[in-house]
């Protein structure tokens, strides 16, 4: 039953993308773990400017870990809403802060690492970019 579960929610989500929806919309299946450039199932790691590392914004600094304060927190492949979902987290998924990037609104996005499991699914380890208000 689990395998025909991750292979709806994989269909689901190839289908949005077909269709130009992206992940968001269908939260359920946007928490799947993106296939690595040849194809494992790996965690997918979003591209990054090493020069946003080591920033702080006055409230969090790199290197801290945080928790999430709300449920459905978009961790995206970049530092604003126009970068596509990699999945969702949660309540208390904790994660570790690596870089700092603020967008031209003077929004704080962090660059994290899981530090467990998410429980969205997302396997620990796991890197993308969350918006800092979010965070604790």
């Amino acid at each position: 039953m689990m395998g025909y579960r991750k292979g709806l929610r994989a269909l689901v989500v190839a289908g949005a993308a077909v269709l130009g929806l992206g992940a968001v919309g269908v939260a359920g299946a946007s928490a799947m773990p993106l296939p690595g450039p040849n194809g494992s199932s790996g965690a997918a790691v979003a591209p990054h400017n090493t020069a946003d590392n080591g920033l702080a914004d006055g409230r969090l600094t790199c290197g801290e870990h945080v928790r999430a304060t709300v449920n459905g927190l978009r961790m995206r492949t970049g530092p604003s809403t126009n970068y596509g979902v990699l999945g969702q987290l949660y309540t208390g998924d904790r994660m570790k802060l690596i870089g700092l990037k603020q967008d031209s609104g003077g929004q704080s996005w962090y660059r994290v690492a899981l530090s467990g499991s998410s429980a969205g699914g997302l396997p620990g380890g796991y890197v993308g970019w969350v918006v800092g208000s979010y965070l604790y």
